[in-house]
């Protein structure tokens, strides 16, 4: 202590005998050349982001609109979103970026949520058939359809055993016996009973069954939250979910309200056009008043055709250009099976040319065969394609992983290498300095989930998730919503994916979100093409003289009548 006081005494008298200068002013030629320095730095990144171009060309009525919600965003995240807790209530604690499930509640109450509903948002071009719609939409439908029944593996009659069932629905033209309820201990596994009759029965009526069947086919917000028990656990619970609600769209005249519905609320969410990840070799369908699938694959498809048809025609669906579908096979398929699901895909695609428009293998990447596995498959089915004169591109997920350098991210390399068009997720793509520089001077876009990569515990929250990386090097990306009914958006558009985007990154803004939107119509496959023509048509974008650019330049008006809106209702708040 002794030293200390004599070091400070001599400091002290160092300090009165120095003749100190006056601190730099901010008009200093010194601190002015440090902030010219500065300026010029950040000016230097921005021109290598992706949405650079974008931003250069926005009307003034667009700049108007994105300072607008530029300056809503601040004040809400001030004045709504930072809201600090008591040590003893830390459940209370809120903040701009927390974790989607403990977010979603709060969201519906912002300005920049009435935004994001109402922009145009292009094209969704990663979505699972069986996770698009909102299972409440289906449930209610399959309640009301005559003939419905559901089995479940075991007794529901004690929370665990309705926490252990897993549950299946189908349709029956006969009179269901006379048996026990499904909630009775004496219930027999796997009997069928009628939905009507558990409704009745069940614990809180209608209400209750409902949120019992959801909690089979809906991560539950606990569960996405638990980041320390890893990937695989969340995945198993996941992949899990597929099954019941794969059932729940086997009966005709519930997968015909399945496409009205969701191809209207797609619409009412801003998206024009769709392509959906669908197909396997198990695709059949119950037609009405039968209960055995007509075993003729192509019903599935005509009635896919019949009802998009039907949506365009309406008032609802006269913006709406369509949708396609990306025949998606399971990675952890054998060869045999793999092969025999490639066969009927090509078989589909030339029955139906323009509703098929691409391949890719789905499910948990970390555990299922990796692209570099597949190899001989994917080669023969390129081989096939071309002596079939069909054009089936690859729209490969890759590198949806937590690893570096592990099989899972080198999908990243062979996804490249086999030409894929797009990359599903990218999630480690942001550690490849190489792969990022392929992916750009090759035009590959990368379809990013925010949500998705969050609830799956890729991401604890959207802070932590590398999309600005990949926009602030120039890697093409647009958002899309993987499994909204699954994982906890509950609605069958992105509205939720576009908030969590520009409500976590401040260099996103308004002008990020529409290059996002822009980017997905740039790269949808909206017809056959050869590579050449395709990346043409990307380069020349709404300067191009295709169906490409027409529908580039419909959405670059729905946009500046979009930006003239957010001037109009908010301009004068700012």
């Amino acid at each position: 202590m002794r030293v200390l006081g004599l070091v400070s005494v001599a400091f002290a008298a160092l300090s009165a005998a120095q003749d100190w200068s006056p601190v730099l002013s901010d008009n200093s030629s010194i601190v002015q050349k440090h902030m010219l320095a500065r300026s010029n730095m950040i000016t230097l990144e921005k021109r290598q982001r992706q949405d650079y171009e974008f931003r250069q060309n926005m009307s003034a009525v667009a700049r108007q609109a994105d300072a607008l919600v530029k300056a809503i965003r601040q004040e809400e995240i001030d004045d709504y979103w930072r809201h600090y807790a008591e040590l003893q209530n830390h459940t209370d604690e809120r903040f701009a970026g927390m974790m989607f499930p403990l977010a979603r509640p709060y969201i519906a109450d912002t300005k920049l949520w009435q935004i994001v509903k109402r922009m145009p948002k292009g094209a969704l071009l990663h979505a699972h058939l069986t996770a698009m719609l909102p299972y409440e939409v289906l449930l209610e439908t399959v309640v009301n359809t005559e003939g419905m029944v559901v089995s479940a593996s075991q007794s529901l009659d004690t929370p665990e055993g309705r926490e252990n069932a897993t549950i299946a629905f189908s349709h029956v033209n006969t009179t269901v016996p006379d048996g026990e309820d499904i909630t009775s201990a004496d219930y027999v596994p796997n009997t069928d009973v009628l939905v009507a009759d558990v409704v009745d029965s069940f614990p809180g009526g209608k209400d209750g069954f409902f949120d019992f069947a959801q909690t089979k086919m809906e991560v539950q917000p606990e569960n996405s939250i638990q980041h320390e028990l890893g990937v695989d656990e969340i995945w198993r619970r996941f992949q899990a979910m597929f099954d019941p609600a794969g059932t729940l769209l086997t009966y005709e005249p519930i997968v015909r309200t399945f496409y009205q519905r969701l191809f209207g609320r797609l619409a009412g969410d801003g998206i024009n056009w769709v392509e959906i990840r669908a197909g396997g070799s198990s695709g059949k369908l119950v037609h009405e008043g039968d209960e055995d699938p007509d075993p003729d694959l192509d019903v599935w498809w005509t009635v896919l055709q019949e009802e998009l048809e039907k949506f365009q025609s309406s008032e609802a669906g006269e913006n709406f250009w369509g949708a396609r579908v990306i025949w998606s096979d399971w990675r952890g398929g054998s060869t045999d099976r793999i092969i025999n699901s490639m066969k009927i895909a090509l078989d589909r695609k030339l029955k139906f040319p323009e509703l098929f428009s691409g391949y890719d293998v789905v499910a948990q990447e970390d555990l299922g065969r990796t692209l570099a596995d597949l190899a001989p498959e994917l080669l023969w089915f390129q081989e096939q394609a071309a002596n079939l004169n069909v054009s089936v591109p690859f729209f490969f997920h890759a590198g949806e992983t937590l690893g570096d350098g592990n099989s899972t991210d080198l999908n990243l390399v062979d996804a490249l290498v086999f030409g894929t068009r797009r990359i599903g997720h990218g999630f480690s793509l942001y550690k490849h300095p190489h792969l990022i520089e392929e992916v750009i001077e090759n035009g590959i876009m990368v379809e990013v989930c925010p949500i998705s990569n969050e609830v799956l515990r890729l991401a604890t929250d959207i802070l932590h998730h590398p999309l600005p990386a990949m926009i602030a090097h120039g890697v093409p990306t647009a958002i899309s919503n993987d499994d909204p009914a699954m994982l906890g958006q509950d609605a069958a558009g992105v509205s939720y994916d576009f908030y969590q985007v520009i409500q976590g990154f401040d260099n996103v803004g308004l002008a990020g979100l529409g290059a996002l939107a822009q980017n997905s119509i740039r790269w949808s496959n909206f017809e056959d093409q050869s590579d050449d023509q395709w990346i043409i048509d990307i380069d020349q974008g709404e300067n191009g003289d295709g169906i490409k650019a027409q529908r580039l330049q419909q959405w670059k008006q729905e946009w500046e009548e979009f930006c003239q809106w957010v001037v109009s209702e908010f301009g004068s708040e700012a």
